[in-house]
């Protein structure tokens, strides 16, 4: 009963400030799994990421009479370091969001704080979509022609994973302006509290 009248009391936005908080966690825990599922599993041709990579990189599956055979790429060792450089990105996204979101719901009563605690999930956010938009979609998509690969192409994932971070952003940045523009009922509010 106490947390129900402790609800009671809180704003709108304060509600809206710990239900994306608790979002930007869900983000965290979709980027630290898949990172996790890379470093745990590296090699498997059927759970990890690294025979995608090295497929895209190398064109493996686009036609040969495509015209971009000069952009492809066998060298192992680029390969795999653009394999390292995803998992980091997955993981240090992964680990932005988590600290985003801890702070955003310790920092939820105040907007101010709030926001504060946000830097985090601007810069997660900006590395997870380094990662699926730019890197994915952008230089696999286009570049290594993923578009054309029968074997690897995952621009179908990197879209959603591309969306699921920008409703995110999103989201943050419509909780950050609407709990600025109703200050004066924060303030109001933590005086209850």
């Amino acid at each position: 009963m106490k947390l129900l009248s402790t609800f009671k009391l809180w704003s709108v936005w304060r509600t809206a400030r710990v239900i994306t908080s608790l979002f930007i966690l869900m983000v965290a825990a979709y980027y630290l799994v898949v990172g996790f599922d890379n470093i745990t599993n590296p090699t498997n041709p059927n759970a990890s990421n690294w025979p995608f990579v090295k497929g895209v990189l190398s064109g493996d599956g686009v036609p040969a009479d495509s015209g971009f055979e000069w952009r492809f790429i066998d060298a192992t060792w680029f390969q795999a370091a653009s394999y390292i450089a995803v998992i980091a990105c997955e993981t240090l996204t992964g680990i932005l969001l988590l600290i985003a979101g801890i702070l955003g719901l310790r920092a939820s009563a105040r907007s101010d704080r709030w926001n504060h605690a946000q830097k985090l999930t601007f810069l997660g956010g900006f590395l997870g979509l380094a990662i699926f938009f730019f890197g994915f979609m952008v230089v696999g998509g286009n570049w290594f022609i993923m578009y054309l690969n029968s074997k690897w192409n995952g621009l179908e994932p990197a879209f959603q994973n591309s969306v699921m971070t920008i409703t995110m952003l999103i989201l943050t940045a419509g909780v950050m302006i609407g709990g600025h523009l109703s200050q004066e009922s924060d303030e109001t509010e933590s005086t209850k509290s």
